[in-house]
């Protein structure tokens, strides 16, 4: 199905367009879009109640019309969803649990498979995005990595977890004000946010902001030297958005291991508002032991290549393989690490200890 990286940073572009643009049809612009750009016949996209959900948007086939709630257990990806776990089928008539209602009503519809992507918020489910197609046999592994990657922003656009018109309350924290405000700007002509730009690090009033925030904004080397209890950052009331350059020379040592998403910071006028959606629309993530994560050989010697900053090019060239085998094995890296983005798996690597030569 081509470029899985390419396909979910096409699908973040033009759901961070619709968001942008504010129309009281986003709903309905962002179900269109996850239909059309994962190749499927019908998304919905619902929020959870307690043990019930709701169908905020919908587009393709007519299983879920837009307005209808009804409780979870009716359906079997609704069900999975709302424990926070994906779930996907090539065949749904092989699996002998996909029989309740709602799954009995997709079948009579011609679905044949399907998956579920959950959206969290503090560890909860808060909503879902669901796919069905009436193909037997797709792989859904590449889909729902780019669902995955924009669940945060259909939140954020739908308003779940959120009341109605609920600002996104933000701060930002940078040793340059014009770059500070720079970002702000970034923020609030993005998304439907209150950005707060503090004095830096030292801002006596920085604590109390960063508590009150949805999510904090800084370098990651300016938020290592501003006075922060550690959990207060480590929170998922206050999650973190990290600008980082893309090498292990990056002081983030320190930070707390829940401080979760790193942009770099060549990226950020592409990466920075997803990267907020993400921080938002997830559980921060957890880090994890060097002997938990089984890097092979390769994998390893790549990652300490990713953290020289060089090219995929460069590190081709050292390594002796041709730069699309390279940017493969980065894409099953990433995978391992939970990882979106170049960035984020060198951060993350290093909190591990797994950059050490």
């Amino acid at each position: 199905m081509g470029d899985t990286a390419s396909m979910a940073d096409g699908l973040v572009a033009t759901v961070t367009d619709i968001l942008a643009k504010r129309s009281a049809s986003a709903g309905q612009l962002l179900a269109e879009a996850v239909r059309r750009h994962c190749a499927v016949e019908h998304v919905a996209l619902v929020s959870f109640q307690g043990t019930d959900c709701s169908v905020l948007a919908a587009a393709g086939l007519d299983l879920l019309p837009v307005g209808t709630t009804a409780p979870s257990a009716l359906s079997t990806r609704l069900v999975r969803a709302l424990e926070g776990k994906l779930w996907s089928s090539a065949d749904l008539a092989r699996e002998p649990a996909f029989d309740r209602p709602i799954d009995q009503l997709a079948a009579a519809l011609g679905i044949r498979s399907g998956a579920s992507v959950p959206i969290s918020s503090a560890g909860e489910a808060i909503g879902a995005v669901l796919l069905s197609s009436t193909a037997v046999g797709r792989s859904w592994a590449s889909v729902i990595a780019q669902v995955d990657a924009v669940a945060g922003l259909i939140a954020l656009g739908l308003g779940i977890g959120r009341q109605p018109g609920e600002p996104l309350r933000v701060v930002v924290v940078h040793r340059d004000p014009l770059a500070a405000h720079g970002l702000a700007r970034l923020i609030e002509r993005g998304l439907l946010a209150e950005v707060v730009v503090a004095a830096g690090p030292w801002d006596p009033e920085l604590a109390a902001r960063v508590a009150d925030a949805d999510v904090t904004i800084g370098e990651a080397a300016v938020l290592r030297s501003a006075d922060l209890p550690v959990d207060q950052v480590s929170t998922p009331a206050g999650r973190l958005v990290l600008i980082a350059d893309d090498h292990a020379g990056e002081p983030v040592g320190e930070l707390p291991h829940s401080a979760g998403i790193v942009v770099q910071r060549r990226t950020v006028l592409t990466e920075l508002i997803p990267a907020v959606a993400r921080a938002v629309g997830r559980p921060g993530p957890s880090w994890p032991t060097p002997g938990s994560l089984a890097l092979t050989a390769r994998e390893q010697e790549l990652l300490l290549e990713l953290c020289t900053g060089s090219t995929y090019k460069q590190i081709a060239g050292r390594l002796g393989l041709s730069t699309a085998t390279v940017r493969s094995y980065s894409r099953s890296l990433y995978a391992k690490l939970d990882v979106h983005s170049r960035g984020e798996a060198v951060h993350k690597a290093a909190q591990a200890g797994l950059t050490h030569r």
